[in-house]
């Protein structure tokens, strides 16, 4: 998927809230977008929604309100423990593994966005790799879930969690790259942005070898200090 999203210059340097990355998202990847609690993890109940018009209304009554991605249209969300998620995400670079947009929260989970409808085959994608009968702690967000939305600002992503209303940030964001503009257009910078996800097969085996990895870990510990 591929989209292309026009940029107007700011004539004054300005603070980007959570009205303009719920615009963002809407805009420039498509991706529906609800406002939602910070900490929240369960389904909204609405509806998301790429209108402008909808998403201004949403945040013109509480302009603080953090943003979350609905799940389930473009992608799906795995969700593991941070330190399995960690070493997951470490592994797969190491190894050139492709991968998709990966999110950290606030609550110590890291995120692997992927294709939709993973979410839905989880439980028989994990019995296929003979993982089902082990309490792994991997959570699967699929139609009517919602993720916390991490900023799209690069400028925000190594600083401290300054922002009340933020909860997630970009481990690997979705790709972008700017583009030149036309002969004779205004000069305003133009982004594209592609999304594209892992081989879910793969991603899935790493990150349930990690999660259980961790979950050993403190038995391992506890051994070797008996």
């Amino acid at each position: 998927m591929t989209a292309t999203l026009l940029f107007a210059p700011r004539s004054a340097a300005m603070v980007p809230g959570p009205q303009d990355e719920a615009l963002w998202y809407a805009r420039a990847l498509g991706w529906p977008v609800l406002p939602g609690e910070v900490d929240r993890a369960e389904p909204d109940g609405v509806l998301g929604s790429t209108d402008p018009d909808v998403i201004l209304h949403w945040w013109r009554t509480a302009p603080r309100r953090p943003v979350r991605l609905a799940a389930g249209v473009h992608f799906d969300v795995l969700d593991v423990p941070g330190a399995a998620g960690t070493r997951a995400l470490r592994r797969a670079e190491r190894l050139g593994l492709p991968l998709g947009p990966v999110a950290a929260t606030a609550a110590g989970r890291v995120q692997f966005f992927v294709a939709p409808g993973v979410a839905e085959d989880l439980p028989a994608l994990l019995d296929w790799l003979d993982w089902s009968d082990l309490d792994l702690d991997l959570r699967a967000f699929g139609a009517g879930d919602s993720v916390p939305a991490p900023s799209p600002w690069p400028a925000t992503w190594l600083a401290p969690w300054p922002r009340a209303w933020e909860s997630a940030r970009w481990l690997r964001a979705p790709a972008a790259s700017r583009l030149r503009c036309a002969a004779g257009a205004r000069a305003e910078p133009l982004m594209r942005v592609d999304v594209r996800f892992p081989d879910v097969t793969r991603l899935l085996s790493g990150l349930a070898d990690a999660c259980q990895q961790v979950r050993l870990l403190p038995r391992q510990r506890c051994r070797r200090e008996a």
